[in-house]
């Protein structure tokens, strides 16, 4: 290129960071030597191009590789002249963003310096491809730069449509090089196209996924104390608000939550207040603290939650307080390499915010010590010395956190002791699952036996060891996590009626754990129920506590009324079931369970433990127990299947046949249908009594009758034919179960009288109330909380005003 005279000054400055500018210097600032400072070139710069991009509904980044210079270009807004300059200042950083405390590749402020700091010793050129449309280079004095001056000159070298860094007499490598540097950035952005151009030819890796911005994660539950006043004091003009900083960076929401009003400048950061305030802050965002880093993944199978304890023994927080979220990601994948006899050691890729490191699997640090990886034991002190001996497997690792431990000045090797036995944990069962996956036959294990080898895990994985109830199918989820059994036709099912039961059976303590999901629902006292265990658990848990007496309130401040307070035996003396929810909805509205003094429980098909367990405890009471079904196979098996104990429940359940039976389909001249007979229905049908077979068989296909096929009229016709006649509720003994309180009585009628004698005069009275003390928005607790008060204060006005204009004393 030309060169063309420049009208900028030359700037000199002399440096605190001259280290900058000698080999060793630049060793201890990089944390590499001199052979690898190719490799820092390439990353510094795409991290640079892909922070300036990250924004974009659409991200491009360009690697072109001539003859003679390296060029990294995005589509981006590009950096200013100005911006540049001050670059070139090595006694201050620079970056924009150094205060945020993101997930992000550096934002340190001294990635684009170490490049000008290599180029200068390597001799390269650098130039800059502005915004402004021009190229701009700075040429530091060489001389006076071995005196610690650092003087520049910058040149304007002619103009531009690109935008980024070139490099000339970069030195020339072959191609794969630069395809390894676009493979791994690709992989850890996969939102992001990149074009390679090597000398001439063109490669392009396309996006894909679709554009996310990460660079929004700016998020209160990432920072720590001491930090979090830093960002204030650096971004802040004191005479803003500290709530327009909060809603600015973090929302309204968060704005809304804080209680201090003043301006900056006249906070005391130091003061309890403003410490209280930022850990109420910290601890609301702490139930979504991952939420902001998903946006960081990157796709692959295993993720972990953890999180990163700062180190600051200056902070006046508590170290508690000052955890930094974290999330790994990982894959495993094993193959037989049949094919490559020279592989000895894994394929090891990791990534870190969405960035490769400078060392790979060598980057990832730990305590060295012996550690079990799958069926070895291994001495280790970071991922390459614990996995490189699994020479068929391949694993991929992304790391993300706003906050990490770097074990070096260059920042070039980070220290995951903190979270590595977790990680070390769900590592192995990762590989444990692959292992299953390839056996020595290539054949899946028996899906049952793995089940049962691996329900305690999984109960312990998610209820935290027996600490919290959780569903069945959050049981199912760890169960395939770890497990590496695929949900299909049968798997969940065989899971919940079969394993899980009888892990339930032999650990009756943890029962009360595992809530299988409603499957229905039942009605009592009015209320609608669903039929799952812990509602039915609660429900048992509520029988027997009632006094069966009519309770009599009131007294002076209101009439007296009287309540019953009585047992379900006392109101109910029967329990229909049915197989379809949608009926109960129809004897709600037709109020059949008054009608028949009876409990309704609706399901979904065959009953549910959760269903039998409630059945089960009326049956204990004296209830009678009745089913409604349609007039199938599986309707005639569901009535059979109460009356037959097995390992999902081992009590006997009687049953009364309510219908649809026989009789119903010739009074009603239904039709049945004819249906494909499945062949576990055929097997069914031989079980059956004569008659059942010889109307249900047709052959190739069976006849059935669903309840749907009636009526409303009819259903209600056959439950009052043979429900109408039954009244099994005991009596009562008024004598003994009215709870007569004199005193309430007594108030209640002395309250009667001296209404009725003093209406005239009480209507005459009347004191003006003034509410607007108490404008304002209330939330419903405080509300609740307020009015009491108020109903007071107001009665108490009227009863000054009373016992003035009534003289009463």
């Amino acid at each position: 290129m030309r060169m063309v005279d420049s009208i900028n000054r030359i700037i000199c400055k002399t440096s605190k960071l001259v280290d900058y500018f000698t080999e060793d210097g630049l060793i201890k600032q990089i944390g590499l030597t001199k052979e690898y400072w190719n490799r820092v070139i390439i990353k510094e710069i795409v991290d640079n191009a892909l922070d300036a991009i990250e924004p974009l509904n659409n991200k491009e980044v360009h690697i072109i590789q001539s003859d003679s210079s390296l060029g990294i270009y995005d589509n981006g807004n590009g950096i200013s002249c100005e911006i540049i300059k001050s670059i070139y200042d090595f006694n201050f950083y620079v970056s924009q963003n150094r205060i945020y405390v993101t997930a992000s590749r550096g934002k340190q402020g001294n990635g684009l310096k170490t490049i000008i700091s290599i180029c200068f010793l390597k001799k390269y050129r650098l130039l800059w491809h502005t915004n402004e449309g021009i190229i701009l280079e700075g040429i530091i004095d060489a001389e006076k730069a071995k005196n610690g001056k650092i003087c520049v000159d910058f040149k304007q070298i002619g103009t531009t449509e690109k935008k980024g860094i070139e490099i000339c007499g970069y030195e020339l490598h072959q191609s794969a090089y630069y395809k390894n540097y676009v493979y791994f950035y690709t992989v850890c952005n996969p939102d992001v196209t990149f074009h390679l151009d090597y000398l001439g030819i063109e490669f392009h890796n396309p996006a894909t996924a679709e554009c996310v911005d990460k660079s929004q994660n700016i998020s209160l539950a990432y920072y720590d104390y001491d930090t979090f006043k830093q960002f204030i004091t650096d971004t802040q003009d004191g005479n803003s608000t500290y709530k327009k900083f909060l809603e600015e960076y973090f929302g309204t929401r968060i704005k809304n939550k804080s209680g201090i009003k003043s301006k900056i400048k006249d906070i005391d950061f130091n003061s309890q207040e403003f410490i209280n305030d930022f850990l109420m802050l910290k601890e609301d965002q702490q139930t979504k603290k991952y939420t902001l880093l998903k946006k960081q993944l990157i796709g692959l199978e295993n993720v972990l939650n953890t999180s990163i304890e700062m180190e600051d023994s200056n902070s006046l927080i508590s170290k508690s307080d000052m955890v930094i979220p974290c999330i790994v990601e990982f894959s495993v994948k094993k193959d037989t390499f049949k094919g490559d006899t020279n592989r000895k050691e894994a394929d090891i890729e990791c990534y870190i915010n969405n960035s490769i490191t400078y060392n790979n699997s060598w980057s990832i640090g730990f305590d060295g010590g012996w550690y079990k990886i799958g069926n070895k034991t291994v001495y280790a002190r970071d991922l390459d010395d614990l996995l490189k001996d699994m020479s068929n497997f391949s694993f991929v690792f992304h790391i993300v956190s706003p906050y990490l431990k770097f074990t070096d000045a260059g920042k070039t090797r980070i220290d995951i002791t903190s979270f590595f036995n977790e990680l070390l944990e769900k590592l192995n069962k990762a590989i444990a699952k692959e292992n299953r996956l390839f056996s020595s036959d290539n054949k899946r294990t028996n899906n049952r036996a793995v089940m049962r080898d691996y329900v305690t895990d999984a109960f312990n994985m998610a209820s935290d060891n027996g600490r919290y109830a959780i569903t069945a199918r959050q049981i199912w989820y760890k169960m395939r996590e770890i497990s590496g059994i695929e949900e299909k036709k049968h798997t969940y099912a065989d899971f919940t009626q079969e394993i899980l039961t009888e892990w339930i059976d032999d650990n009756p303590e943890y029962e009360d754990k595992v809530n299988f999901s409603d499957r229905g629902n039942f009605f009592v006292d009015g209320s609608q129920n669903g039929l799952g265990t812990a509602n039915v658990r609660n429900f048992i848990n509520t029988i027997g506590t009632s006094q069966n007496i009519f309770k009599c309130y009131g007294g002076i401040s209101s009439n007296i009324h009287i309540e019953p307070d009585f047992d379900l035996i006392y109101k109910y003396d029967k329990v229909l079931y049915i197989e379809k929810t949608g009926f109960d909805a129809i004897f709600k509205a037709e109020k059949v369970g008054e009608k028949y003094n009876m409990i309704i429980v609706s399901g979904q098909g065959f009953s549910t433990r959760a269903a039998k367990t409630l059945l089960y405890k009326f049956q204990q009471m004296g209830l009678k127990l009745y089913c409604l079904h349609d007039l199938d196979i599986s309707g005639i098996y569901i009535l059979d299947s109460f009356g037959t104990p097995n390992k999902k429940f081992k009590e006997c359940i009687n049953m009364e046949n309510l219908g649809v039976t026989l009789e119903d389909v010739e009074k009603y001249h239904i039709e049945p249908e004819k249906v494909d007979i499945k062949q576990e229905d055929k097997k069914k049908l031989k079980n059956l009594s004569y008659e059942y077979r010889r109307f249900f068989d047709a052959g190739t296909s069976y006849r059935r009758v669903e309840l749907n096929a009636f009526t409303t009229a009819e259903i209600l016709e056959i439950l009052e034919n043979k429900l109408s006649a039954i009244n099994n509720l005991p009596t009562i003994n008024l004598e003994e179960s009215l709870n007569v309180d004199h005193k309430a009585i007594r108030e209640t009628a002395f309250m009667r009288i001296m209404a009725e004698k003093y209406r005239e005069q009480l209507d005459k009275i009347h004191v003006p109330i003034d509410l607007s003390a108490y404008k304002g928005k209330y939330t419903v607790d405080m509300a609740k909380e307020e009015i009491p008060d108020i109903e007071e204060r107001l009665i108490e006005k009227y009863e000054r005003e009373i016992a003035q204009k009534l003289n009463i004393s």
